[in-house]
């Protein structure tokens, strides 16, 4: 039986870890006119916004909610390269091995960057470089966590190494893995702290962020863009579309391409320290083999647990989504059965045709978007290489991911209705780890 709180709370724990009644937001009405739009206030805007207002260019940032309401404060905190989804030889068969190779060897950086970023701007978000844990279900997930690395090694020389099932105690406070492949360089943050500390930079630099500002219309004309809000329409020379998983019917060409999915995130009341200490001998990110994904660690004062994965259907249904994770949560730690769950929230994340992120023009509009549920290094790198695009600073703004070409399939108009039939037949091959 589920042990909720008494009032479990549906917003993200995040926010009572940082001082977000002081983030960023404004009623006051758009200028007429500026040099670049930025459309979405998560990391890939932020990011892209900083970089062009730092090179005196006028930028207005419009969020459609309040600031922070996005994927970018309702994520797991867990920070690394996010290799791409479909493997190395996955990668090669669909881009080639030129592109391919190019791709591993950038994803490489993302962590490095960011670290060098929060480091540089001196914005404490809770960032420590705590490794991965990646546990294997079944043997034949293990040997194939054996052969992902060595042909990783093989193309990016990335640093991690197996754990036999007889040394898993030493990782993790439990006996559901046959064994396990660990990354020692990625990492964690508290993702809102990064969030409003990116944001104030932003402001400090001349940028400007209007909340509850949704762009509901774009037309094209000969001066620019005309951004229809209902705060006023607003010219702008150039427009970036940063939105993610909520790209919305307005930017049609953007949301064919976009599959928006929902996680789900619980959060424990505060364990013991010795109990800690056992589900997280090094306080490590964690994940697993299934199908569905699942994601936890710590949280980063050391004294809950935090666990994510995929929601119940499209739609935010709290309720569900905990009763969910904590059936995941006791398959993994069967001791937790009598703790409470204090908080339980949700966000979208996007995912792509080519389970890749993507960056470009397109009629028009700049954009960066499409994580695949990886966005937190991935957004903040992009976000800034978009920036330089924009600037026209091609050296500076050019990445391999520029190579990849944004498709969608047809008939798809951005509704991935078909996801939560998808998402229970995996559910019952993870259930019997087919």
């Amino acid at each position: 039986m589920a042990q909720k709180g008494k009032h479990m709370k549906t917003s993200p724990i995040w926010w009572e870890f940082t001082e977000w009644e002081q983030r960023p937001t404004t009623t006051s009405t758009p200028p007429a006119k500026v040099d670049v739009a930025v459309i979405g206030a998560g990391y890939t805007g932020l990011n892209t916004a900083l970089v062009l207002a730092r090179a005196g260019v006028s930028v207005a940032v419009f969020e459609a909610g309040e600031f922070g309401e996005g994927a970018s404060s309702r994520n797991g905190g867990m920070v690394g390269p996010s290799f791409h989804k479909l493997g190395v030889n996955g990668m090669k068969q669909q881009f080639g091995e030129t592109v391919a190779n190019g791709i591993l060897a950038e994803s490489i950086s993302f962590i490095d960057h960011l670290e060098t970023f929060l480091k540089t701007e001196n914005i404490d978000a809770d960032f420590k470089r705590t490794g991965r844990l990646l546990g294997a279900r079944k043997p034949a997930d293990l040997e194939r966590y054996k052969r992902m690395l060595e042909t990783l090694q093989g193309a990016c020389d990335v640093k991690g190494h197996i754990v036999a099932k007889q040394d898993m105690q030493s990782e993790i406070g439990s006996h559901h893995y046959e064994g396990g492949l660990v990354f020692p360089t990625d990492g964690g943050l508290n993702p809102a702290k990064y969030l409003a500390g990116l944001a104030q930079k932003l402001v400090d630099a001349g940028g400007q962020i209007f909340t509850q500002t949704p762009v509901e219309n774009i037309t094209k004309n000969a001066k620019g863009h005309t951004l229809s809000t209902p705060r006023g329409e607003v010219l702008a020379n150039e427009i970036a579309v940063c939105t993610n998983g909520y790209t919305g019917k307005q930017f049609g060409a953007l949301r064919r391409r976009i599959l928006p999915l929902r996680s789900a995130i619980l959060a424990t009341e505060e364990l013991p320290t010795a109990l800690m200490d056992e589900l997280f001998p090094n306080r490590r990110m964690h994940g697993d083999s299934r199908r569905l994904v699942a994601y936890y660690r710590p949280s980063p004062d050391g004294k809950r647990l935090l666990f994510g994965g995929r929601a119940v259907g499209l739609t935010e249904r709290p309720p569900a989504n905990e009763r969910l994770l904590r059936s995941m949560m006791l398959e993994v730690f069967p001791q937790l059965s009598t703790v409470k769950t204090t908080h339980v929230w949700s966000g979208l994340v996007a995912y792509t045709f080519s389970h890749a992120p993507h960056i470009g023009k397109m009629d028009g509009v700049h954009y960066a978007m499409g994580y695949v549920g990886s966005g937190v290094a991935r957004a903040s790198y992009f976000g800034q290489k978009l920036g330089q695009k924009i600037l026209g600073n091609e050296a500076a703004g050019e990445t391999s991911f520029d190579k990849l070409s944004f498709k969608t399939k047809p008939l798809y108009n951005g509704n991935p209705w078909f996801m939560p039939g998808l998402v229970r037949w995996q559910s019952m091959l993870d259930k019997f780890k087919l």
